[in-house]
Order: structure tokens, then sequence, then C-alpha cells
């Protein structure tokens, strides 16, 4: 249950990362965005791995870091062209990709009960959104394949970091991510203009250095280590259902600070996929077997 509610911690990071990302686009085009934030956390992350001594890569992270840089680069560009609540909704789409692709790789079945809470979920983040088909764009399309690649990277995560260190194996593919980042952002769009990462009075204020003050350390460094840590313990396609709550956490930091406010079916949406959530310890089969965990965490 713990485990739980670190992950809706981190789904809340996540989400406050939506409206990070928006403030960033003030000064950088999502390339840059999504590299200058892991280079920041890069420049945290080295002098830690160098002291654990664990500053090495392997097939494993770099694979987790191939999914996750793919995931995040494709969300950056389509919180451009989106709402915040939209693009949140979207997102959760690895509520749905993930069983799949766990059903197509293990043969696993899934309790009816988690298939409800899914479906409890999701009709709770399309009221919750108001979804309009009719107003599908390109941003919306490229999020939607982030959440393809988000589930890859869950998988991968259940798969490959089971036998690491939470902090290793995160700050590794941290570094792996801004490394490719930093590539294609340059190679795209040649060298980025560095002044508003010195903005210092605008630190405690909507901006791009508290932006991405926010994804590096915040979104970068302690949610996706809280993921890596959870999923010792908790099954994927459970963590998949667990991260639908980022949309509600991006549907209110977009409220908060670009008045996107939520209709009265829009908190009705929210308080349906906080319900899905909260049920999952008493309606679905969430934590791993100890055959299943290969160490203790």
């Amino acid at each position: 249950m713990s485990r739980i509610l670190l992950l809706t911690f981190a789904c809340m990071i996540w989400g406050l990362g939506f409206a990070a990302t928006r403030w960033t686009f003030e000064v950088y085009d999502p390339y840059w965005s999504n590299a200058l934030r892991f280079l920041l956390a890069s420049s945290l992350t080295i002098p830690i791995l160098l002291w654990r001594r664990a500053l090495r890569f392997n097939r494993p992270v770099l694979l987790c870091s191939v999914f996750l840089f793919a995931g995040l680069q494709a969300q950056t560009i389509g919180i451009e062209g989106t709402t915040l609540a939209k693009s949140g909704f979207l997102t959760a789409f690895y509520a749905i990709f993930t069983p799949i692709l766990l059903y197509l790789k293990t043969g696993v079945n899934y309790r009816k009960t988690y298939w409800f809470l899914v479906g409890l979920a999701f009709l709770g983040v399309a009221f919750l959104c108001e979804l309009s088909w009719e107003g599908f764009n390109r941003g919306d399309a490229w999020v939607l394949l982030s959440a393809l690649f988000f589930s890859l990277h869950i998988i991968a995560v259940d798969s490959y970091a089971q036998k690491v260190h939470p902090v290793d194996f995160n700050f590794q593919q941290v570094l792996l991510v801004g490394l490719m980042a930093s590539a294609m952002a340059f190679s795209l769009q040649g060298m980025p203009p560095l002044w508003p990462l010195f903005e210092f009075s605008r630190l405690l204020s909507p901006s791009p250095i508290l932006g991405f003050v926010i994804l590096a350390f915040f979104s970068s460094m302690i949610a996706f280590t809280i993921q890596i840590y959870a999923q010792k313990r908790i099954r994927a396609h459970v963590v998949s259902l667990v991260f639908l709550s980022e949309s509600v956490f991006s549907a209110f930091f977009g409220m908060i600070f670009f008045a996107e406010f939520l209709s009265p079916k829009g908190v009705i949406g929210a308080s349906l996929v906080l319900l899905a959530v909260g049920l999952i310890p008493f309606a679905s089969r969430f934590e791993k077997r100890p055959a299943e965990s290969a160490i203790p965490a």
C-alpha cells in the first residue's frame, strides 16, 4: 500500500511537470526543453554516481533509457500543441497499452476487477478532459505516441531494474537520456540561448528556470527513482493504472497556473480516477509474489 502512495506522489510531481514544461516553452523549443532538463539533472547525478561508484552502463539501462527518451520527447512535442488536460488524457493510454503488451509478451491474464478499475479510471479521465475527438490534432498524436513508449518503459523497468539499486539505475538512465536528447536537439535546432538558465530572480515565479528545476530535480531525479523502487513490489500493469492519477494532477496544475478550469463534469471525472486508484488495494492483486521480485527493496 505504501508503494502505491509513493507512486501517486510521483504522479503528482509529473502532473506539475506538465506545467513546468509549458514554462520552459517561453524560450525553448520542445527539443531543447527536454535536453536541458536532463542535462541539468545529469549535472547533479554524475557526482552521486561517482561517489557510489556506479557510473557505468549496460544493455538493460540503455534500453530503458531509449524508451524513456522516446516517450518524453514525443510528449514534450505534443504538450506544445494541446491543452494540459488533454495531454494528460492521451498520456493515460499507457494504462491500456501496458496490459495488452504484457499479454502479448507473457500471456498473463487479468482479473475482471482490474479491467473494471481501468474502465472506471478511463471514464473518469474522459470526463476530466471533456474529450472531443473532433479537436484531435498533431500535438495529440505525439502525446498518444508517447503513451506507447511509456508503456514499453514500464515493462522494461519491470524486467530489468529488479537487481539494481533504484538510485543507481535511474541516475544512469537520466544521464543517458540527457546525452540522447542533447544530441537530437543540437542536430535539429543548433545551440540554444543559455541566459534564461541564470535568471535567478525568477526562480520563485513561473519561468523557464523554475520549470527546469522542477523537471530536472523533482520529475527526473526523484519521481523516476520512486517508480523503479515501487516496481520492485508492484506489478507492471497495476503501475500503469496508478499512473492514471497523473491526468488528475496535470489538470489540477493546469487550472492553477493556466486558468484551464475544470467543469462540473471534469470534477466528477477527477473523482472517478482517484476512486479507481484508491480501490486498487481492495480489488486487484497488485503485489508481486516473492519469485517475481529479484531482491528485497
